[in-house]
């Protein structure tokens, strides 16, 4: 379906720059953006499509395809759920069946969100006039087109966008991508092998490769006392404090037991971070599911998770210290590292996120 775009300043807020006058590259760099939105959406929309699947009682084929269209599965889980809160079908079926339509539909608009978004700079850029633009295929000796709808590619082929060249004239593009380029979306392009017309061009998996190759020739020309140097300044590099000495916790919960905790990096105090708060959401989400059989457990899993939230300070002071910030920042900065984690992963947690307060959290 084609947006009807009016350019105004009103698109500011809508689309988070100004689509009037940004360079090509700016605007291609926000277009890129948004296609990588709608692609993750419609993968998180496969996923939850999947498992409505799975809660109406429907399987895979052979040869991977469900048995019911995906129409048909969300038909049939409307109907379940309308038969279960009428009394026609049993409470259990409705309760299997809501949380999973109800993450289904909500995917759904996030998708149709991120295809108007998507469309939306499409109608931007061809009411400007347009501009050059380069995607490269993105696998082993792919071709450079000026749009992903050219006539030698197929509708699973995977583009890399080369943003910094949008805007650039043909001549530039066609000089870069070298060999890569393509003859029928660029008529001036020679033909020509790696050889005797070398590219500028690669993908983000092609420049990784180059990256780790090169870094294992320089290893390889390393003395044995500078490979101990490197190794050392690696360590200190990935620690989670300023001395590269790890964060011991140990702290004695009373029935629950000893909690002992070592933190060596910086992504095992994300993750810490991360796992401490995501262990509080869940306690206060499941709060009313409390059963007389689980109140024991239920105090040992609130003793651990209050205990780590006692860590969490001295964790933000450690990273503090190391990055020449403050506690507050890195309190901060690891939140919104969790909540982007939540939002990805954990729809559920992350719209019960609710972060530890701030006053006095340095003195704590």
């Amino acid at each position: 379906m084609k947006v009807a775009l009016d350019i105004g300043p009103d698109l500011v807020d809508k689309f988070g720059f100004d689509v009037r006058t940004a360079d090509p590259v700016e605007f291609d760099e926000h277009a890129e953006a948004a296609a990588k939105k709608l692609a993750k959406a419609r993968s998180q929309h496969r996923s939850r499509l999947d498992a409505l699947h799975r809660a109406i009682g429907d399987s895979k084929k052979p040869g991977g395809h469900w048995g019911k269209s995906d129409e048909q599965t969300l038909q049939a889980a409307h109907e379940w759920v309308m038969l279960a809160d009428g009394g026609a079908a049993s409470e259990a079926t409705g309760a299997r069946i809501r949380q999973p339509l109800r993450d289904t539909e909500k995917s759904q608009d996030d998708v149709d969100h991120a295809r108007q978004q998507v469309d939306g700079l499409e109608e931007a850029f061809r009411i400007r006039g347009g501009w050059n633009r380069a995607f490269l295929v993105s696998n082993a000796n792919g071709h450079v087109h000026s749009s992903t709808s050219c006539s030698t590619c197929r509708p699973s082929t995977r583009f890399a966008w080369m943003t910094q060249y949008s805007g650039a004239d043909e001549g530039t593009i066609v000089q870069d991508a070298g060999h890569r380029a393509c003859t029928t979306c660029y008529p001036s392009a020679p033909i020509g092998d790696s050889r005797s017309l070398p590219t500028k061009m690669f993908t983000p998996e092609e420049l990784a490769s180059q990256k780790e190759r090169a870094e294992k020739e320089s290893w390889a020309k390393l003395t044995p006392a500078e490979k101990r140097a490197r190794k050392r300044e690696e360590k200190l590099a990935l620690a989670a404090t300023k001395n590269g000495r790890p964060l011991r916790f140990e702290e004695d919960l009373g029935e629950a037991g000893v909690l002992r905790l070592v933190i060596s990096t910086e992504k095992d105090a994300e993750r810490e971070w991360s796992r401490g708060i995501g262990d509080s959401i869940n306690l206060q989400r499941t709060a009313g599911d409390v059963t007389p059989e689980s109140v024991a457990l239920r105090q040992d899993q609130q003793a651990r998770a209050d205990a780590r939230a006692r860590m969490r300070p001295t964790i933000a002071k450690a990273l503090a210290e190391k990055h020449g910030t403050t506690a507050l920042e890195e309190k901060r900065r690891l939140d919104d590292l969790t909540r982007d984690e939540m939002e990805r992963d954990f729809p559920k947690l992350a719209a019960c996120f609710e972060a530890d307060g701030e006053d006095g959290y340095v003195s704590r």
